[in-house]
């Protein structure tokens, strides 16, 4: 278990929030948060492009108790939050650019991201066997 936030008091619903809140102050056009069976998620609407991230919740299966089990869902949307929060400090102080920052969650026509497309075998292959630049030069 990730160490951030493990005994968080902070509710799911308040962090929820203070994501909308981060979005908004960030200039974020539209934004939805959604559940599914692959755990909850969030996406928006930036300069056109739609991004979605997934925030993958924990299986009730792995704690023994219904405590730990919300402990670990508070847990989660605590670090999606402060993980988002960084990201966005980072773009508005000029560290990085918003598409270099959440190029992987941009979707693509079929709805998917554009992380989930280079990881399709194919995609993989096609970068293992393509010569890759010297990580230094000189």
């Amino acid at each position: 278990m990730a160490k951030y936030a493990k005994n968080t008091t902070v509710k799911v619903s308040k962090s929820k929030v203070q994501v909308q809140e981060l979005l908004i102050n960030y200039g974020i056009e539209e934004f939805f948060f959604g559940t599914s069976p692959r755990g909850d998620g969030i996406g928006f609407k930036y300069e056109g492009r739609i991004y979605k991230h997934n925030v993958p919740m924990p299986s009730q299966d792995d704690y023994r108790t219904d405590n730990q089990y919300e402990q670990a869902v508070r847990q989660r949307w605590r670090i999606f939050y402060m993980s988002l929060k960084m990201k966005l400090e980072e773009i508005q102080s000029g560290g990085i650019s918003f598409e270099d920052q959440f190029l992987s969650m941009m979707t693509l026509p079929d709805g998917s991201t554009v992380g989930d497309f280079m990881r399709l075998p194919e995609n993989l292959a096609r970068i293992q066997s393509t010569k890759m630049p010297k990580l230094l030069t000189g």
